[in-house]
């Protein structure tokens, strides 16, 4: 009777493991993609903490980490990430935009799984630049034709807090995370300014130039930083007023300064870095690049950094912590390019192709399985071999010859 009973576990543990086998085999979860260096970079996300993770948009895909060792996350299926932003005051709360459809997705475990939120069904597009205001918990999505939405986050969902609708493509959307409220919007010929906490947003009407840059450092008080064409940097710690802020960054009269890109390192919010170039020409109009500057006052003074630049640049990344640390993406390029004290890496774009997880739970199982499938069979073996040495040895039986009665 046992040793039935242990074959019969032995048939039933051996048939379990056929299963988790199959289902191991079918597993077709993606490999993580690690990179050096990045190639083809549409944004990213600094922390604001030297140590935290950095996430960048790259050929679509989202990948975390910083110089030298980039991962890829997985994203939603189908979905082209366009460009992300990371909520400071929360290190684990992600946020992507999607290029290819009016939604964002939102994280709060670090892009291990994602909560779609749709914008619009009215329009058909992408959305083009996020920004998070930390302090409020609102999320700024601006899109390519159906201009700008408020989210507010509330932990266990998104709350769609109102669409301003504008013109023009946003090309980028800026907040400060104080509380101070001070956010803006950018188009390729206006700047529009936050009113109402962001329900309502206002044309800015006096920079005297159209605006080329935007960047929103989160000191006390939040200080708003906007390129333009031809009146260098500006300054503003309401929306309103506007200072001209160019000590050092190389306007003269007469001259036409073009600011090319803006970054505040968010580790050191005096640290500012401005990409520049001049402008010639009254018909036909010709930009030559002059280099990276730098400001660690706020902007009360500039100084050169990286002159004489390969191309035009188009966006700046800030190494979170290190003052003079820069990356740069240029209107040729959009492969980094290490500006001051930034650290040059290789060309090697791919290091490695790993697995998602080193060892997937149903593979684990499935060894599992099948070491006691294999104890269980050499156990009854054994079991049974001994039953049969204890046996005593069968006894001949002899025939009996039947009596007669006389």
């Amino acid at each position: 009777m046992i040793r039935k009973g242990f074959f019969t576990l032995t048939t039933v543990i051996l048939i379990v493991a056929v299963f988790t086998g199959i289902v191991s085999a079918f597993d077709t979860r993606a490999t993580t993609m690690v990179k050096a260096n990045l190639e083809n970079v549409r944004t990213v996300a600094t922390p604001a903490n030297a140590s935290g993770i950095n996430y960048a948009v790259d050929n679509g895909q989202l990948f975390a980490g910083r110089t030298g060792e980039w991962r890829q996350i997985s994203t939603p299926e189908n979905v082209i990430v366009g460009t992300v932003a990371i909520d400071s005051s929360r290190p684990s709360v992600v946020y992507i935009g999607a290029a290819n459809e009016l939604a964002v997705y939102r994280s709060t475990d670090r892009g291990q799984g994602w909560m779609r939120v749709p914008l619009t069904n009215e329009f058909i597009g992408g959305v083009t630049t996020l920004a998070v205001d930390s302090a409020n918990r609102v999320l700024y999505a601006g899109t390519d034709t159906a201009g700008v939405f408020r989210l507010r986050d509330v932990g266990s969902s998104m709350i769609a807090g109102g669409q301003t609708m504008i013109d023009e493509p946003v090309v980028q959307v800026a907040t400060d995370s104080t509380g101070a409220n001070l956010a803006f919007v950018r188009t390729n010929l206006n700047l529009y300014r936050a009113e109402n906490g962001g329900l309502s947003w206002a044309k800015v009407a006096n920079l005297g130039s159209a605006p080329t840059a935007l960047a929103v450092a989160n000191g006390y008080p939040a200080t708003a930083y906007v390129g333009t064409a031809d009146r260098g940097v500006l300054t503003s710690t309401d929306g309103q007023a506007w200072a001209m802020a160019n000590d050092g960054l190389g306007l003269m009269p007469g001259s036409r300064l073009h600011v090319d890109a803006l970054t505040i390192d968010p580790a050191q919010l005096d640290v500012v870095y401005a990409a520049i170039s001049y402008l010639y020409g009254s018909t036909t109009v010709h930009q030559s690049p002059v280099g990276v500057t730098m400001s660690t006052n706020g902007g009360a003074s500039w100084s050169g950094l990286y002159p004489n630049t390969p191309a035009m640049i188009a966006e700046l990344i800030p190494v979170a912590g290190q003052t003079g640390a820069v990356y740069a993406l240029t209107t040729t390029s959009r492969t980094p390019l290490a500006v001051g004290k930034a650290p040059v890496v290789a060309e090697t774009a791919v290091v490695a192709a790993m697995p998602a997880t080193a060892a997937p739970l149903t593979n684990v199982v499935a060894w599992f399985i099948a070491g006691l499938a294999a104890a269980a069979m050499l156990f009854a073996m054994v079991y049974d071999a001994a039953r049969r040495s204890k046996r005593p040895a069968p006894t001949a039986l002899r025939p009996q010859t039947a009596g007669y009665r006389r």
